[in-house]
């Protein structure tokens, strides 16, 4: 049961080969943001080093969280590029583009106006975001027959007007509604990190530990993002892998940044109980939904022609 759900999880075997778009924004996604994330979580003294980042306060420990949220991200992508049940192939990547061009720089360029974050810190995501893009949209136009704005633009909108989301029912509906409130909940503490350090009773910020925390928070609202997007898209995947990820991975983390004093206890317990409460929600609609391969009742992946790769 569990090595049905881990192969239905990361759609081993696969259906059909992956394009390269999907092979190059699958292994962009695991070399750039989980081992490059794992570096932040598990190494942030060499940004000190390289970015000339200041750690004073609880700074450190809210940075080794924003790592935990990049890894994340990675985790989300690797399944958007290799998701076997999924309706439109390459939509929630052309989607992603609009996110990373448009509301990463917007967000990045926020909380350094604000003077939250520093200059360096903030414009190594945004240029890591922008060039990950422009690769991957070279990459699509390379492999596709006849490429054109046409083509791109309706692959983008068609899972909107569709509306799968809401639509499916069972975990896709579960997890775009969930989705929506995270994006919309963790951004507003992205605006006033403030409201977090008041409802939680933080320690008072001191250089950059509120910017930092307010990066982690927008990771946060990052996933729910991606949580409705690839509903949307009826990606059933996602949810296995959203359970999984919370469970054996952003679980323990938290325990061990809360134990080693990188975070306040209160902290902890807010992302933890809010990480416990989704997990069980997922759960029970998976359970309901019943084991992988049943009740699946989405169109097979399709977009315009392309040369497709192995794995």
């Amino acid at each position: 049961m569990l090595r049905d759900w881990f192969q239905f999880m990361l759609s081993i075997p696969r259906h059909k080969p992956m394009t390269k778009t999907e092979k190059f924004f699958q292994w962009s996604s695991l070399v750039a943001y989980c081992l490059g994330g794992f570096s932040f979580l598990a190494a942030p003294e060499l940004y000190h080093i390289i970015l000339q980042l200041e750690y004073r306060g609880r700074s450190e420990g809210y940075i080794r969280l924003a790592g935990l949220g990049i890894v994340e991200v990675g985790f989300i992508f690797i399944i958007v590029a290799r998701s076997n049940h999924k309706t439109h192939r390459h939509a929630t990547i052309f989607v992603s583009f609009l996110s990373r061009l448009i509301w990463v720089p917007a967000t990045g360029l926020m909380l350094i106006l604000r003077e939250m974050v520093p200059v360096a810190f903030a414009v190594l995501f945004m240029g890591l975001d922008a060039s990950l893009t422009l690769g991957t949209f070279v990459i699509w136009c390379w492999e596709t027959d006849k490429p054109s704005f046409s083509a791109f633009f309706t692959e983008l909108v068609t899972p909107f007007r569709e509306c799968r989301g809401v639509k499916t029912g069972g975990s896709i509906t579960a997890m775009f509604i969930i989705g929506l409130v995270q994006c919309i909940f963790w951004y507003i503490l992205v605006i006033r990190p403030d409201f977090a350090q008041k409802m939680l009773a933080l320690e008072d910020f001191v250089g950059y530990a509120s910017g930092y925390l307010a990066a982690s928070f927008y990771l946060i609202s990052v996933h729910g993002l991606y949580h409705a997007l690839c509903a949307n898209n009826a990606n059933l995947c996602l949810a296995s892998m959203s359970f999984c990820y919370r469970v054996f991975f952003n679980f323990p983390v938290l325990l061990i940044l809360f134990l080693v004093d990188q975070i306040e206890r209160n902290l902890f317990l807010a992302i933890l109980t809010f990480h416990i409460l989704v997990s069980f929600i997922l759960l029970s609609f998976i359970i309901r939904d019943g084991r992988p391969g049943e009740n699946i009742a989405v169109s097979p992946s399709r977009s315009p022609e392309v040369e497709s790769t192995t794995f």
